[in-house]
């Protein structure tokens, strides 16, 4: 059940399987309630007003991270099945959505951390990655080389924040935002001393 796998990572930072996972029902009340109540911790640390909790993205975003657990321990499924179950089409677009997505998906950089050590050519490597490059708010954390392909956090103050903590954390040049995501990036690189930084010189 998706409840249990969320309640362990969210409480003991593990995962743990019995068995298969099996596909999540829409709207699924228990995972939910386990979601929105971690999620009502999550934004305390967020500066600002709280992006509104996107249900059906948080639940999304949770089944992808447990398949994404599960492929790394299981092989016998083929390329196209991790595809299927991994790959998210669509851009993360509202602060909600981002925030809701990174709720779990800030869980996947280990994921693919170790996938990427075992085979960087894995069909989970690159199915996350395609994932991960739409909602950088966690793939920032992840080491990928391609680049985003949205930085457009809606202006939320404590995202731009949140994903320039990171960035500085995991510095990969082709992720450096620009306008006022590039305004946080300069003032939390600054907070910390950090004098010409390539992420600011174009420099890789």
């Amino acid at each position: 059940m998706l409840d249990r796998f969320l309640n362990t990572l969210f409480t003991r930072g593990e995962v743990i399987f019995r068995k298969p996972p099996l596909a999540v029902p829409a709207r699924d009340p228990d995972a939910l309630r386990v979601l929105e109540d971690e999620y009502r911790r999550y934004v305390m640390d967020l500066p600002g007003a709280a992006p509104s909790f996107d249900p059906d993205t948080a639940l999304k975003a949770a089944e992808v991270l447990r398949d994404a657990c599960w492929f790394l321990l299981s092989h016998e499924e083929d390329d196209a099945e991790v595809a299927r179950r991994i790959e998210w089409p669509g851009l993360a677009g509202t602060p909600g959505q981002h925030a809701s997505a990174d709720l779990t998906l800030r869980f996947a950089a280990r994921v693919h951390r170790r996938a990427k050590a075992l085979n960087p050519a894995d069909a989970l490597v690159r199915a996350l990655e395609n994932t991960l490059r739409r909602r950088p708010l966690s793939g920032v954390l992840c080491e990928i080389d391609a680049e985003p392909l949205t930085l457009d956090f809606g202006n939320h103050e404590g995202l731009m924040l949140l994903y320039a903590e990171r960035l500085a954390d995991h510095p990969k040049r082709e992720w450096t935002p620009e306008g006022r995501g590039r305004e946080y990036l300069e003032l939390v690189l600054d907070r910390r001393g950090v004098k010409n930084s390539p992420l600011l010189m174009g420099v890789a």
